[in-house]
């Protein structure tokens, strides 16, 4: 499991910071949106992508062998990535509602992603 997931993060990592900063970025300089705030979804993007990124390269070390997590620390991975879902879903909820339907897709995604990590630590 550790190593499909890590796999499937590292996937969603590139997908995250290119092909969805690519799109985004275009619509954003349609609309005349100015440097800054373009700049500023830049940097969120490639924070984002980077956590993922991180994330997954975590678990392909685990299930190398190259670090054991122990304790608690088994959990982080899950924790990272559940907080990152939660962080859209309140957006979502209180601000932006037409983002739900928007991300479905990626929800189903991180909810299979979130589910083999839940099963790779029981």
């Amino acid at each position: 499991m550790k190593l499909a997931v890590g796999l499937i993060l590292i996937f969603m990592s590139i997908v995250h910071v290119f092909y969805g900063e690519k799109m985004q970025v275009n619509v954003l300089e349609k609309l005349g949106a100015n440097r800054i705030l373009i700049g500023s979804f830049r940097a969120m993007s490639l924070q984002g992508g980077l956590l993922l990124f991180g994330i997954g390269l975590l678990e392909i070390m685990v299930y190398t062998g190259l670090i054991e997590l122990i304790g608690f620390a088994v959990y982080i991975p899950l924790i990272l990535l559940c907080m990152n879902v939660i962080g859209v879903l309140i957006v979502a909820a209180l601000k932006h509602r037409e983002l739900i339907r928007a991300t479905i897709p990626q929800f189903i995604i991180f909810s299979f992603i979130i589910l083999l990590e839940v099963q790779s630590v029981i």
